[in-house]
């Protein structure tokens, strides 16, 4: 399989896609491009040459509110809201499930977020998860749950850039 990534397209839009979950089918289908229009976030679709649209990626900033993270965090933070990259969604056809996607749209959104950061100011990654299932994706991968907010997770920006040198 060799993935490209790509600005959400009416073309792209209207292509055959389910991941299993009808909001994020519907969100692709119905929301995503208007959404990219207004800035409000920005989706990215994955695209193999031969299967057409496998995944994909909404992005938008967002502020973390620097009480909800972990203590040993809060002591170097300001007490007003953190700026932050927010991953809104991410999602891979069922067809293609299982074989590595979901990895590389997230390497390419963490990827995002580090280039991002060199212009604007982010001190984390956050995440909605859907569901558990895509809690422990994500978990995997290093995030950790909000207090009191069991699918929203984060990764600061610190760890990405570190793993990334």
């Amino acid at each position: 399989m060799k993935l490209s990534l790509v600005p959400v397209s009416k073309e792209l839009q209207k292509a055959p896609f389910d991941c299993g979950y009808p909001v994020l089918n519907d969100y692709l289908r119905l929301y995503a491009l208007k959404n990219d229009r207004l800035s409000i976030g920005k989706t990215f679709v994955a695209v193999d040459e031969g299967e057409g649209v496998v995944g994909y990626m909404t992005l938008s900033s967002a502020q973390v509110e620097a009480r909800s993270l972990p203590e040993a965090m809060r002591a170097k933070l300001p007490r007003y809201p953190v700026p932050a990259f927010r991953i809104g969604k991410l999602a891979v056809d069922t067809k293609f499930q299982g074989q590595g996607v979901g990895a590389w749209l997230l390497r390419q959104a963490l990827e995002k977020a580090l280039v991002v950061s060199t212009e604007v100011g982010l001190y984390a990654v956050i995440v909605d998860a859907i569901d558990e299932k895509a809690k422990g994706f994500y978990q995997k991968y290093g995030f950790t749950a909000f207090a009191g907010y069991p699918l929203m997770l984060f990764l600061p920006l610190a760890t990405i850039a570190k793993a990334h040198s």
